[in-house]
């Protein structure tokens, strides 16, 4: 059941109007630092951060499950606005998502870097699961509708 953790969050963005979606987003966007890199290279750079943090739990050092995280809290944003991969009827959607994974990715990842400081190896390699499992279904519902 923990990896539906996203559905009460994303089902609560779906009924917010359109409007605050597209500001919410654009803020989302605007509070990060931008990158020169698109949102595919983003995308790798992510999953470069989960195998960063599972290589830290199997080591177990705390300091690897950290600067993983860190990735996953503080990434840049593409240099362009993400939505744009998606064909213009399915933007809205993809912001809502955006919305709802920025906060549970960083939810997962908080979760694994405390339960690595605190040497609880069993529960950041759960918050890890968490983390993937969110990837994926993020993936799941959108990877074969962007733009290649």
């Amino acid at each position: 059941m923990k990896t539906l953790s996203f559905l009460p969050l994303a089902l609560g963005l779906a009924i917010l109007p359109a409007f605050a979606q597209d500001d919410a987003a654009e803020q989302l966007v605007a509070s990060k630092q931008q990158a020169d890199m698109s949102y595919r290279q983003l995308m790798e750079i992510l999953g470069k951060a989960s195998s960063m943090i599972h290589e830290g739990i199997i080591r177990e050092n705390k300091q690897m499950v950290k600067e993983g995280a860190d990735i996953v809290l503080h990434h840049p944003a593409p240099n362009h606005k993400p939505w744009t991969i998606m064909p213009p009827e399915d933007q809205d959607g993809f912001k809502q998502s955006l919305l709802a994974f920025d906060k549970i990715l960083d939810e997962h990842a908080i979760s694994a870097e405390d339960a690595a400081t605190k040497g609880d190896w069993q529960t950041a390699n759960s918050a890890l699961n968490d983390l993937n499992a969110s990837c994926i279904s993020c993936h799941a519902m959108w990877r074969a509708k962007a733009a290649q």
